[in-house]
């Protein structure tokens, strides 16, 4: 059966993990964001639709995280975590986005991943 606790945290964990890597706690931000091809500057409003869609993304990976807890298929996460990273690696390839915002951008993939795992290893 599904912790639903540890799935919650997981994904708001994770969620909270990109405010703190995208916003300006960790200086990462400016440049990231020039690396990414967008304005330095933070937006004026939250971008909504990025965040319904990055919520989304979050909640499918902590379903894939919990349902393979359920099986003891920690390999499996692995693989799924792997997966995002290399796709997320992808995307912003062909984005032509710097070297450092790529590799922002997979470093919060996997951290979100890890953070899920913990989740339910603590939970």
């Amino acid at each position: 059966m599904i912790n639903f606790v540890a799935f919650g945290a997981g994904v708001i964990g994770a969620f909270l993990l990109g405010f703190v890597i995208y916003g300006p706690y960790l200086g990462l931000q400016r440049r990231w964001a020039e690396g990414t091809r967008i304005g330095p500057e933070p937006p004026e409003k939250m971008p909504m639709a990025a965040m319904l869609v990055q919520i989304t993304s979050l909640v499918f990976l902590a379903l894939i995280i919990a349902m393979t807890e359920t099986t003891n298929a920690l390999g499996v996460a692995i693989v799924a975590i792997l997966a995002v990273a290399a796709q997320t690696a992808s995307v912003g390839t062909w984005a032509q986005k710097s070297g450092f915002a790529i590799s922002v951008d997979v470093g919060y993939a996997l951290a979100s991943g890890i953070v899920m795992i913990l989740a339910h290893g603590l939970l």
